[in-house]
């Protein structure tokens, strides 16, 4: 009987010493960042609710920059989508099953992202900010640095609701979230989000993404098309580093869309056949895509000629002394000319080997 007593004390004695032990147990880094970052959520959106997939669960870029401000630290330099999808997103909306979008209190879209999971978080939020001040930009927005943060686009992995991707996906291309979201009617363009290997553009499901642009591109006035995004800057607004943008066009010069891959053959089948189907196949589509590359090239190079030119213009004041400077170096005295003029005619002449001997 005793021993029974002295068995069930010690349960529960146990249970106590796990319960406290539990207690203080310290949080790690990415329990504590989640932690903070529902504490901040709740206070901009205490009562998520779904909304309709597609068009209408865009986020704004000064959410995403909220988001990767938190989690920064864990980031880092090379963290990719995946981990941020994985150990970010997911845990974030596990207890409603609902997008992130939903979570953070969704927009209505402005521009769809094309983009690549593996290539760096850090990468894709920089571009995203870049394109954002782009726009607010061209909207002749003077107070864009405030402003950029309202421009609202769609991510996929924010978007869609990721417990329950088949659904986003649907049962056809045309059912997909991606195809609603792109045809809504309202979306300004496809702002793509490229690295040195332009690795969106070896994805299938990228692949289909720039055929639905080029498509709305055709028929519909008010579309702006596909932008090439990178941290440094877009390419089409002439203001990516010019190191950047030569190597993506060096990329994309070799590049043949129909070498994408897709991590389900099926996809890359269909995405095939409907490339396939359109006029001029793939080589419309490769053509599609360098024609968008060349064009930011010119306006690369016309942004740097007229910075060039204004840079110029800025040190005018500074020609005279520049050219005199020139002059004295170029100035030299009448024996080492003629000494240099002859040992030049000696070498030219084979007379004197222009190599030092041993």
């Amino acid at each position: 009987m005793s021993s029974m007593l002295f068995g069930r004390h010690g349960i529960v004695l146990a249970a106590i010493i796990a319960s406290i032990k539990w207690k203080f147990t310290p949080l790690t880094l990415r329990q504590y960042k989640l932690q903070e970052h529902e504490r901040d959520l709740k206070k901009v959106n205490p009562d998520p609710k779904p909304c309709l997939r597609g068009p209408d669960r865009a986020v704004r870029a000064g959410q995403l920059w909220k988001f990767y401000a938190c989690f920064e630290p864990l980031i880092r330099q090379h963290r990719t989508m995946y981990y941020v999808v994985s150990n970010l997103v997911m845990p974030l909306t596990k207890s409603r099953k609902i997008s992130y979008a939903e979570l953070v209190g969704p927009n209505k879209v402005a521009w769809f992202v094309s983009h690549f999971w593996g290539t760096s978080f850090r990468h894709f939020v920089f571009s995203i900010r870049k394109h954002a001040e782009s726009v607010a930009v061209s909207n002749n927005n003077c107070n864009y640095v405030a402003n950029w943060a309202d421009r609202a686009y769609w991510i996929c992995s924010f978007s869609n609701n990721q417990w329950n991707v088949a659904e986003e996906v649907g049962s056809s291309w045309e059912e997909s979230s991606f195809y609603l979201t792109l045809t809504c009617g309202y979306c300004d363009g496809t702002a793509m989000i490229l690295d040195d290997d332009a690795m969106p553009l070896t994805r299938a499901w990228c692949l289909f993404e720039v055929l639905q642009t080029k498509e709305i591109k055709d028929r519909q006035s008010t579309f702006q098309g596909l932008w090439l995004c990178t941290a440094t800057g877009v390419l089409h607004k002439g203001k990516a580093g010019v190191d950047v943008a030569m190597r993506i066009a060096e990329r994309l010069s070799t590049l043949r869309l129909e070498d994408a891959t897709a991590s389900v053959q099926k996809d890359k089948d269909m995405i095939d056949n409907l490339v396939s189907q359109m006029p001029g196949g793939f080589n419309a589509m490769n053509g599609f895509v360098k024609r968008n590359i060349a064009e930011a090239l010119l306006r690369m190079q016309e942004a740097f000629s007229n910075d060039f030119s204004k840079l110029m213009d800025s040190l005018g004041q500074t020609k005279l002394q520049s050219a005199q400077m020139e002059e004295e170096i170029s100035v030299q005295p009448a024996e080492e000319a003629e000494e240099e003029e002859q040992a030049v005619e000696l070498s030219l002449n084979g007379s004197r080997s222009a190599e030092p001997m041993p």
